[in-house]
């Protein structure tokens, strides 16, 4: 009974140790900080990269270089179970097929200060069946792989009309339509009256209306007319030779805004004068994707958003060459499968834009794949650390602080050699 009633007695004790301790611990080092009546956690973000750092990269040896017999994909360990490098330090490398090579890169820093690095491979040949990894630092492999670009480009379609007699509609003129680029150079659009025309809209005044796509780097236009005199206008730089047969450049250009050519002039310097009018969802593509480099199992959208990036009614997507390309053929959202080769224009989409008064507007993407990458990450944010000082027989003497990325290129079940030119960092 006595030892039951002693058991209570340090128990209750033990209770009033254990509540009376402050709540503050710690389970593990950290670079947190821990304090009060709960835990809690602020995350330390990396120091600004400093560091006085050089670096150099060389081959390991594989086991099919140094013993007969051995895996081509493995490293070589001497008898005291030492990697050991072969030859050189090398900025380029190739890897045959069926092979896999192993690389280390040493960082050097003679800074007091720790460096973060990122290391890159330049140029480094896109194959499927490629992938690049690194053992130290552990990480993950990954498969080599474009990253989605998109090529922005504008097409802009111009409306345009008249309904009496004048020089712009003589028998035999021409009306041409001539923009300028931001570098100064002209492109000159013949526009086609058979194809290129809206008849008789009562939306636009009962009158046929005509239209023309400019250029696609185009910053502004004009209109002329060779009033069916050949050498009035001249059709490769736009210019024109008899005044007034021109109207004044136009730099606000406007899908909804259409152009009413008078035939009359302001003054005698090419200044032909012209009255504005409403095109009800006037068709103009302001951001059109001409070109999508993509890799296998990647996406992107290539869509126009109403409103945003083009007026109209709407937009439809077409897969109209390649087979290994899947669109979305009312959201643009395009898929690249898993047996996506490489190379330039691998596949096209093409958009077709269907305006509030019928018109359409039909433009291409081309879809890629680059055979080789500008930049391959290899290892990122791996810490180099600052050099040290010691004092030996009286004398300060310094070691500089190392860092090893051990890198392999697998292409084991590759087709074909893959190559990069360059080995880089950025801090």
């Amino acid at each position: 009974m006595k030892s039951k009633r002693f058991f209570v007695m340090l128990l209750a004790v033990i209770l009033l140790v254990v509540c009376a301790i402050p709540s503050v611990y710690s389970w593990y080092d950290h670079n947190g900080l821990l304090s009060g009546d709960k835990m809690g956690y602020t995350r330390s973000k990396l120091p600004v990269s400093a560091g006085d750092i050089s670096f150099q990269t060389k081959k390991y040896y594989m086991d099919d270089e140094k013993r007969q017999g051995g895996s081509p994909n493995n490293v070589y360990y001497d008898l005291k179970g030492n990697k050991e490098y072969n030859g050189n330090a090398i900025t380029s490398g190739s890897v045959s097929a069926g092979h896999s090579q192993f690389y280390g890169t040493t960082f050097t820093n003679t800074g007091s200060s720790p460096a973060y690095v990122n290391l890159y491979l330049q140029n480094l040949t896109n194959s499927n069946n490629v992938y690049i990894g690194t053992t130290s630092p552990s990480l993950t492999h990954k498969g080599l792989s474009s990253s989605v670009h998109l090529a922005n480009k504008n097409k802009v379609r111009v409306y345009f009309q008249w309904d009496k007699a004048n020089i712009w509609k003589d028998p035999g003129s021409r009306t041409y339509v001539i923009s300028e680029t931001a570098v100064g150079t002209k492109t000159v659009t013949q526009f086609n009256t058979t194809t290129n025309k809206l008849e008789n809209k009562p939306e636009l005044s009962n009158v046929t209306t005509y239209y023309a796509d400019l250029a696609d780097n185009a910053v502004s236009f004009y209109f002329a007319t060779d009033a069916g005199v050949t050498g009035n206008v001249n059709t490769t730089t736009g210019e024109v030779t008899q005044a007034w047969y021109r109207t004044r450049t136009i730099t606000n250009i406007q899908a909804e805004r259409g152009y009413y050519l008078t035939g009359t002039a302001d003054d005698t310097t090419w200044n032909a004068k012209y009255n504005t009018f409403s095109v009800p969802g006037g068709l103009s593509i302001k951001t059109n994707f001409d070109k999508a480099d993509i890799n296998k199992n990647q996406h992107a959208y290539i869509t126009l958003n109403n409103g945003t990036n083009y007026t109209g009614a709407s937009a439809t997507y077409t897969l109209t060459s390649g087979n290994n390309i899947t669109v979305n053929n009312n959201t643009g959202y395009i898929t690249a499968s898993n047996s996506f080769g490489t190379g330039t224009n691998i596949a096209q989409i093409t958009t077709t834009v269907t305006g509030a008064l019928g018109d359409t507007m039909q433009v291409v993407t081309n879809i890629s794949n680059p055979t080789s990458l500008a930049s391959a990450p290899v290892a990122l944010n791996v810490k180099v650390p600052g050099a040290t000082t010691e004092e030996v027989d009286g004398q300060q003497v310094q070691t500089p602080g190392k860092a090893e990325i051990v890198w392999y290129i697998d292409n084991s079940n590759g087709t074909g050699a893959v190559s990069f030119n360059n080995v880089y960092y950025t801090k």
